[in-house]
């Protein structure tokens, strides 16, 4: 009577005989469905040479079990699809040159393309369509702070961030360092509001009306204190301001001068063939 190896002492096997080995040239049969073959040499390609022997037992099982997988799949598709669904030569070739295609362009593009972007073109172009710039969000312009609240430098960070000191925003930010606590002030940078309460676990069920009464804020949640001032704030709906739309309209002007860029760069090369007679046409208007 053959006794069965148990998988995970087989896959262990696997390993001890990809080290004995040493080289690519095995050709022993891991696995086999429906009489396609997975062998010694495929798996030692996926295992890397310094992983541990159960890490490597780990990664080979997975291996077999994602290939065996997927030849039962093939194999049902060939039984249930009709010679038409399987027939994928043409879209294939259509999907090869639309990647060929687009590397060309993009290189194309990273050499080419000038991605200096002014102040004066951003203005222009914010200036040129104040309709499309109304605010999503509310956003603000906040000062904040959180630091544990049995810190015995609890005290001396309130007091230097309640200051109206220019000196003591320096000193602030170096007592959070020192007292370990995460802090944040980019002077006239916008914030939006979701981006606010993913660093902050504000609980605010009315944005506008909490940011129409609060500009100091303290309140002390899971042993730590949050210390918050809001600069500045404007409401959704309400025109979107300038610098907090300058990326992105930077990156508008950017996809509109690669687009035309392209654009320019096939009637080119399409008048320069019919030109040279590259392009041959045998067909009157």
């Amino acid at each position: 009577m053959t006794k069965r190896i148990p998988y995970a002492a087989a896959v262990s096997f696997c390993i001890l005989l990809m080290a004995a080995c040493g080289n690519k040239k095995n050709g022993a049969v891991i696995a086999e469905v429906n009489g396609k073959q997975l062998t010694l040499e495929e798996i030692m390609r996926i295992v890397p040479d310094n992983s541990t022997a159960e890490d490597s037992a780990q990664l080979v099982e997975r291996y077999v079990k994602d290939w065996a997988t997927q030849q039962l799949l093939v194999t049902k598709a060939e039984e249930t699809l009709t010679n038409d669904q399987q027939s994928f030569e043409e879209r294939i070739e259509e999907y090869r040159l639309s990647l060929l295609t687009h590397a060309f362009e993009q290189e194309w593009v990273r050499q080419k393309l000038d991605t200096n972007v002014t102040d004066a073109e951003i203005q222009a172009y914010y200036d040129a369509n104040e309709g499309n710039f109304e605010l999503k969000d509310y956003i603000v312009q906040v000062k904040f702070c959180a630091v544990a609240k049995d810190s015995k430098s609890v005290d001396g960070v309130r007091k230097l961030f309640q200051s109206a000191v220019p000196e003591d925003l320096g000193r602030w930010e170096q007592a959070c360092v020192d007292a370990g606590a995460s802090f944040y002030f980019e002077e006239d940078t916008w914030m939006s509001w979701v981006d606010f309460i993913r660093q902050v676990p504000l609980e605010v069920y009315n944005v506008e009306s909490f940011l129409q009464t609060n500009k100091n804020i303290e309140f002390v949640k899971e042993n730590t204190m949050y210390l918050i001032q809001f600069i500045k704030y404007q409401l959704r709906g309400s025109k979107s301001p300038l610098s907090f739309e300058r990326e992105r309209i930077a990156n508008m002007i950017l996809n509109k001068r690669k687009q035309d860029s392209l654009a320019a760069l096939r009637k080119d090369m399409y008048e320069q063939a019919m030109q040279d007679g590259t392009i041959k046409t045998y067909y009157t208007k």
